[in-house]
């Protein structure tokens, strides 16, 4: 005898299927797959061009890129993602109008923050970074500060509107023309028995900012929804600025310590016994192979977190806390299980993955080391991005301050006396510190009845 399909199940199916935060999750999910694959084999290829010494370069001159993007849009953009997820209905010109101021702050902050990295490159490369090497480095990724913050402003308005295929979109597009310009670049220099300069990878981000920017930008201006009347209000920008300085505040502040953390790593294990060439490469190998490799599943939770925002504010706003409750404990659980299955895949295909990859026994030994942070790792940027829909950016600044300094701490003290693996053990223990800091944060939700 066949059994008929229960049209209720049949109905709770479709809904589910058709759900914004499982379609943008999709998007997200694979656009953020494609584009780490792409960007694991980048790295690999620039570790073949430059080898361990020139990666850590590179990653010497990522903290004042990460910083400038903290001042400029970081905040900004979570906001207007904020603000665009309650302006429905009526309101959607008010949540355009959103957009514009937005965009129109962190133009300005944007092009301040260039031109002061960009005349003053000579003395960031000098006293902040030690490395003179860096400064056509910095010149080069200042001009892409204002690129960025459009893209990123954009980005936000379309999280606010659950149509995440336009930031996966633009996300693809600026890691394609990104490697695109950077291999061809090398081409050229091959060709033509020119030296391949470091600086061809900030000239392929600064190409990809470009595209990226170009991208999001016609896609907006040919969006149906912005038809309606942009919408403007006296307390636009006080709204902004108050929702976005916490947050702003919280990534400035980190990146500071980071670029402390960054630059004392190297002394610290010249402290426990390497050569200064040795520190630089051992810090290259972590930031330019092993780390990106471990980071590289984090594509499908940086998807559900990116959209975890609105969904949460929506929920918030409504008073509906069993959503919120279910939406925090199916993301935990979910991120905590994928952090455990990539833990033993990086312990058990350590050796393969370092030798193969990168014929590097440095970079194996380290993603063997780390893989132990998957689980608290993964699970972090999504609680965090929970926190941040609730509104209560103030509490997650503390926490991140809080467990960097614990990391930063363990690098002037475990460093110099266990080497790397200090370096590793406080990263491990910061994370789950944090983490169960936000878990306190979210009881009240967690124990709702």
């Amino acid at each position: 005898m066949t059994q008929k399909n229960n049209p209720i199940k049949s109905v709770s199916l479709k809904r589910v299927v058709k759900s914004p935060i499982i379609i943008g999750t999709f998007f997200l999910t694979f656009s953020g797959l494609i584009t780490k694959l792409i960007g694991f084999f980048y790295r690999i290829f620039l570790s073949r061009i430059f080898q361990e010494e020139g990666l850590g370069i590179i990653g010497l001159v990522s903290p004042v890129m990460i910083l400038a993007h903290s001042i400029c849009s970081a905040g900004i953009q979570n906001a207007i993602t904020r603000f665009v997820a309650a302006s429905k209905g009526n309101k959607e010109g008010e949540g355009f109008g959103y957009l514009f101021v937005g965009i129109l702050i962190s133009v300005i902050l944007s092009l301040l923050t260039a031109w002061l990295v960009f005349t003053n490159a000579n003395t960031i490369a000098l006293r902040l970074i030690g490395e003179l090497r860096c400064v056509p480095l910095l010149r080069i990724s200042a001009l892409s500060f204002p690129l960025a913050t459009v893209h990123s402003c954009i980005n936000g308005y379309f999280y606010g509107k659950k149509r995440a295929a336009v930031p996966a979109a633009s996300m693809l597009v600026e890691q394609l023309t990104r490697v695109f310009c950077v291999y061809l670049l090398y081409q050229i220099s091959l060709k033509l028995g020119a030296n391949v300069s470091i600086s061809f990878v900030c000239i392929g981000m600064l190409a990809g900012e470009f595209a990226s920017a170009i991208f999001s930008c016609i896609f907006l201006a040919f969006t149906p929804s912005n038809s309606a009347k942009i919408q403007f209000s006296s307390n636009m920008c006080s709204n902004i600025l108050s929702l976005a300085f916490p947050i702003s505040l919280n990534r400035v502040c980190i990146s500071l310590i980071s670029t402390i953390e960054t630059l004392q790593l190297p002394k610290q294990l010249v402290n426990s016994g390497l050569a200064s060439s040795d520190a630089l490469s051992v810090y290259g190998v972590f930031s330019g192979m092993a780390f990106p490799l471990i980071m590289f599943p984090s594509a499908l939770t940086g998807a559900v977190s990116s959209l975890l925002l609105p969904s949460v504010s929506e929920a918030q706003i409504m008073g509906n806390k069993r959503r919120i409750k279910k939406l925090i404990c199916t993301t935990a659980a979910f991120c905590f299980a994928l952090g455990v299955g990539c833990m033993v895949f990086f312990m058990v295909f350590a050796d393969l993955l370092g030798t193969y990859l990168f014929a590097s026994p440095v970079a194996a030994s380290q993603i063997r080391a780390l893989s132990f942070v998957c689980p608290f790792l993964y699970m972090s940027g999504a609680l965090c991005s929970i926190l941040h829909g609730l509104g209560k950016t103030g509490v997650t600044f503390l926490f991140n301050l809080s467990s960097i300094l614990l990391r930063l701490g363990f690098v002037f003290a475990a460093v110099p006396v266990w080497g790397f693996s200090g370096y590793v053990y406080g990263i491990l223990l910061s994370q789950i510190f944090f983490d169960l800091l936000i878990i306190l944060a979210l009881k009240k939700y967690i124990i709702y009845n």
